[in-house]
């Protein structure tokens, strides 16, 4: 959360955009004209609907985000009910925050027009070719990702008020230059001094250890001694890549396969158009339509009419043009009147769709073609391969499923119907399961309740890599915490560890007293000069405690004990605090890190304000 508050604080709202933009690239657009009239929210923030179509986008991106991040891990991360409620409730949450920013900025007076909006869209790079705005890649970007121009624009405009709250609230923090040249000095500061380590060897022959202190660690120790659960599991395994080094394919399916698909080896007709929209909300909008189409019948040209009358602003600016497009990409009456315009240049009548009233002008036409065979005989026989091999994959998968489901106590006639075999592991835990059983999904289901208590057959599990498992647990082993008589040696030496520190730990107070009186202690203590922080050549528990330790004002030496983690113990003198230095090229970058810290810190609190003032329902659970 504060990494996108930070980001959002320190750039311009065409990168936040971006984002968006690339996100949704890759999802299914619903159709760039094609909207619902209605539709359920997922939350009011103070009486403001968040609509659940905003929602479902937002899971989306942020699903597309993870998949990107995670790669083939992603199934196995998305397997888990925990996770994916988290998930959803977190951008349910971010979006509820979104709002909040927005009608805050609102409420105080901060608004951007559409003009700031308009140039904010055009200085978006992927909707530029050459290094120009280009209208035809807009509307594609915003069909492929589901939005209509103008719903677009709304985006934008709400996105660009936020951050007009965002970078104000972020530019109030401030570091001063003392404040960074102290931090400075601070992070370079150098200590001297030394150390004396008691060993913990040398006191275990003087540590007794009492049946008491061995039931007593035993019983305050529980989770200690608990086993991992195991199981073992027998396990019929059906891959796609397996069925297809089964399927052969003559040279005569090929070439009929292609023939009978030749629309995929072909492109499609595509028509140029132009168009000049007149908004419902316009007056007399059909009157209006009527009139710029008389003038086109006069001869006017068509690109001064759309600057005059279209409300489509971006297009109008092109001279109306919408750039190429296929059959099906637009409205169903849009679509239908372009293509039954017969001649570039010809003009359709008024066209009414859900934005308006357009006129439409075809400017240009390419004729579909067909790939010849020779030149992709390759492809349609590794598609015929895929498509045999997947329906085949199916057909057994079913098998499977139904088999294994009818007798759900055994496998072997499941396996024996799809030409396979039933395998058996031995005892495992989920941490060192057999390969084929490694994937998480897999895992998620042997390791459920369920499957655990019936001992029946599971239903099919798909994996990320192409394999479907049917699984039943044959043995299972439950947590438990072991006997004392199976721990006890572990104990005694986890004891006879723990006392000898403690014996240490009175040697080097010894140790600590005899040095503060000046006398001599030991020829074995290690004197440090002028170390820093990051120092690794000594053991940085006695490094950190060096630094943490106060100087005295006196400049006397000051002492402390520590406990290391192997089980010693040492006494730790501090004698001497250098200054760290300042190094001037260095200071507006760090001035400018611990600026950004600040602004994450108060942004995230001016967020938790505005939560806890407003009204907010959460009206479904995503």
């Amino acid at each position: 959360m504060l990494e996108r508050i930070r980001e959002g604080s320190q750039s311009y709202t065409a990168k936040a955009i971006l984002v968006l933009i690339i996100l949704t690239f890759a999802l299914a657009g619903v159709g760039g004209y094609i909207t619902s009239d209605t539709e359920d929210a997922v939350a009011k923030v103070n009486g403001e609907e968040i609509p659940r179509s905003d929602y479902d986008r937002a899971y989306e991106n942020e699903r597309s985000r993870l998949q990107e991040q995670f790669g083939d891990m992603f199934s196995a991360i998305t397997s888990d009910p925990d996770y994916m409620r988290n998930l959803r409730s977190g951008v349910l949450e971010q979006l509820i925050e979104q709002e909040l920013l927005v009608q805050y900025a609102e409420d105080n007076g901060m608004r951007v027009s559409p003009e700031q909006v308009k140039a904010a869209i055009r200085d978006i790079s992927q909707f530029r070719t050459a290094g120009q705005f280009d209208n035809d890649v807009y509307l594609m970007a915003l069909r492929n990702a589901g939005y209509s121009p103008e719903a677009f624009a709304k985006v934008m405009q709400q996105d660009m008020t936020r951050n007009q709250l965002l970078r104000g609230l972020s530019a109030t923090a401030f570091v001063l230059e003392p404040e960074a040249i102290a931090f400075m000095r601070l992070q370079s500061q150098s200590r001297s001094g030394g150390f004396l380590v008691a060993s913990n060897e040398s006191f275990e022959e003087q540590v007794e250890i009492a049946e008491q202190d061995i039931e007593n660690f035993y019983q305050q120790n529980q989770d200690m001694f608990r086993t991992q659960e195991k199981l073992s599991v027998a396990y019929v395994e059906l891959s796609l890549a397996a069925v297809e080094s089964e399927v052969e394919i003559s040279d005569e399916e090929v070439r009929q396969y292609y023939d009978e698909r030749q629309q995929q080896y072909s492109t499609e007709e595509e028509r140029r158009v132009s168009h000049i929209l007149i908004e419902f909300e316009t007056d007399n909008a059909k009157k209006k339509a009527e009139e710029a189409l008389a003038e086109l019948k006069q001869g006017a040209d068509f690109s001064e009419v759309a600057q005059t009358y279209s409300d489509d602003t971006f297009s109008a600016e092109q001279g109306g043009d919408l750039g190429w497009i296929e059959a099906g990409m637009m409205d169903e009456d849009f679509d239908a009147s372009v293509f039954e315009l017969e001649n570039v240049g010809d003009l359709s009548d008024v066209v009414e769709t859900s934005f308006g009233y357009h006129i439409i002008k075809l400017t240009d036409l390419r004729e579909g073609s067909v790939t010849p065979f020779n030149e992709v005989k390759d492809e349609v026989r590794q598609q015929l391969l895929t498509e045999k091999a997947e329906d085949r994959y199916f057909e057994k998968q079913q098998k499977l499923a139904e088999i294994s489901f009818e007798q759900p106590d055994t496998l072997e006639p499941a396996a024996e119907e799809i030409g396979s075999t039933v395998r058996r592991s031995d005892l495992f835990t989920r941490d060192r399961a057999p390969t084929p059983l490694s994937d998480d999904v897999v895992l998620n289901n042997l390791f459920s309740e369920q499957l655990i208590k019936e001992k029946l057959n599971s239903d099919i599990i798909e994996t990320s890599d192409d394999r479907s498992l049917v699984v039943r647990v044959t043995e299972h082993q439950p947590v438990r915490v072991k006997e004392l008589d199976e721990v006890r040696e572990k104990i005694v030496s986890e004891l006879r560890v723990e006392k000898a520190q403690q014996l240490a730990l009175e040697q080097a107070n010894e140790w600590m007293q005899a040095w503060k009186a000046g006398e001599e202690v030991s020829d074995e203590i290690v004197w440090v000069d002028s170390i820093q922080r990051n120092n690794g050549e000594h053991p940085r528990t006695i490094v950190r405690e060096l630094f943490s330790m106060s100087p005295s004002a006196s400049d006397e030496s000051v002492f402390n004990t520590v406990a290391l983690p192997n089980g010693d113990a040492a006494v730790v003198a501090l004698t001497e605090v250098s200054p760290g230095s300042t190094d001037d090229s260095q200071l507006d970058e760090l001035k400018s890190q611990m600026r950004n810290r600040q602004a994450q810190v108060m942004l995230q609190a001016f967020i938790n304000n505005l939560k806890a003032d407003a009204d907010i329902k959460r009206l479904s659970t995503p």
